[in-house]
């Protein structure tokens, strides 16, 4: 995802941040002291400031109530992620009190007891909920009465019984949970409302948020201490303990990345500035649990961008609705990127340089989440990892990493270009030399490359990757970093572990692909505008599998047959998404389901239908075709996040596509199963788009779930084209991986 046109992208911020400077002056905002800077400088660090001088500056003196007092929060929301639809969103607070307290606690909470008058629209909404539990919260079914405001004050006070509908006269001092308006609006880049403020008390200090229409979020929250001077391409380590309250209202630094559209997006639409200080974590959940209610599945998202761009902030990855819908917790992530997150040499002790600095990072969070995720409302035993593209290649290296395994139960992998695989020690050192070189270090000279500028590591980073993609250029320029073999986190090759039983073999494993990955990269390899009738793909091949391969693919006869020699473009798109996403996935697919010390179930899936970035997917070209299901068109139905920038929407048929996806995700990370069992409480077993199909693990017959509008189960998809590669052709992670030699390009 690295196809973005600067001069849209930067009216797009200019928009943005004339429409969030709008929304804040509406709203009575006039200096937001928690706010990060909006001056961009996505490819050097944001301040001279001492690290320690820039975190204290987020330490504040809090008035905001706390989770603790509160003693159970959570938001209602019948959320069908319409905007076409209007949105009735409620606070309950579960701790029974009399009429005069649980007021006293809406009011705390910045709002007030919910204005209860029959028949409306908003009652009928509440009385849904209340009664269908319709949103996974076990604490509705705890009680039949909630104290609601008298919309027809008469003599006492009244209370809603859930199971007649109705108000009902009680004592002022009988103790029950009570329903607040929420009146928060939903968080968009142009509306960014933090006035409604809450406290959570962890084991390394209080962090205050604040909630939306959707969920309480929490953001830019520090799992590892800044990792400059000496800890520059070190190991990461946690952050220390805070006395202070930090203040999580605003997203936090995005690592460094190459001046490209992604720190664009992230600078000025989310307010987050470039900084080494960038191991940070935000938090969305629904419900803010008391001590003795059970925790909701917690959903960790890994995102992608090659491992050089992106972040956790970034606004194609807003979970609101995801959160809402599906009654789960979400936590995105920062990692280093580039060569920080992937420097290494046997030169360097492992002690001090351990390489995949970034799959580290990922770890530490997700202990992060394992520690201290249940103050969030979250149950720590029940953690799935998610991830899209680099984000889904993290996903592979933690089903390889054993040190990893107890900190989740279940992965989702969107879009692993799985046929590329780790990277062999002597080729991560080879780069980190050129790394080094430009620098103008010596190639052990640590202390040298500590010392140089954010702004001097990127250029030499992507000097360095130039080079080595003219070596390699069969790893595309979209993963030269990448994890790597280096025998103590990733003690191999991941076919290598899933062909001797190696790998993580107790998780549940859900993932797959969109129909036309590869048409994402097809600027990368032809000119445009691309020659109808050209055999320019024969070039292509070449740089890809070598000659000797290319030749075997042409002599097939597959690509006369399927007829898509008149157009490169469809022909590259076909054979290249088949070779690196779709045929190798099903290969390893079969691999795990035949094993049987493999107890979980596995499920494939691919995307028939997407949703185009916006304005990426605008521009005049292959993926702007509806038509073309392209690598990251699943992003924002994964989150139902099409309406978070200006000018767009998500309703209709749109809608219905992101219902679906939503139920299916965190079905799964409720229970390891897509599948929504009759006992699950929540909207799934509402939704005839994901009842009337059931989705069979992953077996001989190779099934996998085809996502629509109206989903299918295909068994023995493309299977005269991957019969193909998995014997004739191989695939890269066995002709290439680290434990054989290089092949001759």
């Amino acid at each position: 995802m690295t196809f973005l046109n600067l001069a849209n992208i930067s009216i797009l911020a200019t928009i943005s941040l004339s429409l969030i400077a709008i929304s804040h002056e509406r709203i009575g905002i006039t200096n937001i002291a928690s706010a990060a800077p909006t001056n961009v400088k996505a490819t050097a660090s944001s301040s001279s400031l001492p690290e320690v001088v820039k975190f204290n500056k987020r330490l504040i003196i809090s008035r905001a109530p706390t989770a603790d007092t509160i003693d159970g929060a959570h938001i209602l929301l019948k959320n069908d992620v319409d905007t076409s639809t209007p949105q009735y969103s409620f606070l309950l607070l579960s701790k029974p009190r009399n009429y005069y307290d649980a007021a006293d606690a809406c009011k705390s909470m910045s709002d007030s007891a919910f204005l209860y008058v029959p028949d409306s629209p908003a009652a009928k909404e509440l009385n849904s909920l209340l009664k269908n539990n319709a949103i996974a919260q076990p604490e509705v079914a705890a009680s039949i009465n909630f104290w609601v405001f008298n919309a027809f004050p008469g003599v006492g006070c009244k209370s809603l019984n859930k199971n007649t509908e109705k108000t009902e006269s009680s004592p002022c001092t009988t103790e029950l949970p009570i329903v607040c308006l929420n009146s928060a609006p939903r968080r968009t880049i142009a509306v960014q409302d933090i006035t409604r403020q809450v406290s959570v008390k962890t084991a390394v200090g209080t962090i205050q948020g604040f909630r939306d229409q959707n969920s309480f979020r929490f953001l830019g929250i520090h799992y590892g201490e800044a990792p400059v001077g000496n800890l520059r391409f070190a190991a990461p380590v946690a952050k220390a303990p805070f006395m202070s309250t930090l203040d999580a209202t605003a997203f936090g630094y995005v690592c460094p990345q190459p001046a490209s559209a992604a720190p664009f997006i992230q600078s000025l639409i989310n307010g987050a500035e470039a900084d080494e200080d960038c191991l940070n974590l935000n938090v969305f959940t629904p419900s803010l649990k008391s001590k003795n209610q059970k925790g909701l599945p917690v959903m960790v998202y890994v995102h992608g961008g090659g491992y050089t761009s992106f972040a956790g902030s970034t606004v194609l990855f807003e979970p609101g609705n995801l959160v809402s819908r599906g009654g789960v917790v979400v936590v995105t992530i920062n990692y280093r990127l580039g060569l920080l997150g992937f420097a290494e040499n046997p030169a360097f002790p492992r002690t001090d340089i351990p390489g995949n600095q970034a799959i580290h990072d990922t770890i530490l969070a997700l202990r992060w989440v394992k520690d201290h995720i249940a103050s969030f409302g979250g149950d720590p035993t029940r953690v799935t990892v998610f991830g899209e593209s680099a984000g889904a290649v993290t996903i592979r290296a933690l089903l390889s990493a054993p040190s990893s395994w107890d900190l989740y139960s279940n992965v989702i992998g969107q879009s692993d270009p799985i046929n590329i695989p780790f990277k062999p020690p002597q080729d991560a050192a080879e780069l980190s030399t050129y790394f080094f070189e430009a620098l103008n270090c010596s190639a052990t000279d640590i202390a040298c490359a500590r010392s140089k500028s954010i702004v001097e590591v990127l250029t030499a980073q992507g000097l360095a990757n130039d080079k080595m993609l003219a070596a390699q250029n069969w790893t595309t320029g979209s993963l030269i970093e990448r994890p790597t073999v280096d025998g103590t986190l990733i003690p191999a090759e991941f076919s290598d572990l899933v062909k001797n039983g190696q790998f993580n073999s107790k998780a549940n494993i859900m993932w797959g692909t969109t129909k036309d990955e590869a048409g994402r990269f097809l600027e990368a390899y032809m000119p445009t505008p691309y020659p109808a009738n050209s055999s320019n793909y024969h070039k292509v091949f070449q740089g890809l599998l070598g000659q000797q391969r290319e030749e075997m693919l042409i002599q097939s006869g597959l690509i006369q047959k399927y007829a898509l020699n008149s157009d490169s473009q469809e022909l590259l798109n076909y054979f290249c998404t088949a070779y690196y996403f779709y045929c190798p996935l099903q290969y390893i697919s079969r691999q795990i389901a035949a094993q049987e010390s493999t107890t979980p179930h596995i499920y494939n899936f691919k995307f028939n239908r997407g949703r185009g970035i916006p304005i990426v997917d605008s521009a005049p070209g292959f993926c702007a075709s509806e038509n073309h299901v392209c690598h990251a068109k699943d992003i924002i139905p994964v989150f139902g996040s099409g309406a978070v920038t200006p000018f767009t929407s998500q309703a209709g048929e749109d809608a219905r596509f992101a219902r679906q996806i939503i139920d299916r995700w965190t079905t799964f990370a409720k229970t390891g199963n897509p599948n929504p069992s009759a006992d699950l409480i929540g909207v799934e077993n509402t939704n005839p788009d994901v009842t009337g199909v059931q989705w069979i693990p992953y077996g001989d017959s190779n099934p996998i779930l085809e996502l629509d509008l109206e989903s299918k189960m295909v068994l023995e998809g493309e299977q005269e084209v991957c019969a193909f590669y998995d014997s004739e052709l191989k695939y890269d992670f066995d002709l290439r991986n680290p434990t054989n030699p290089p092949l001759r390009p």
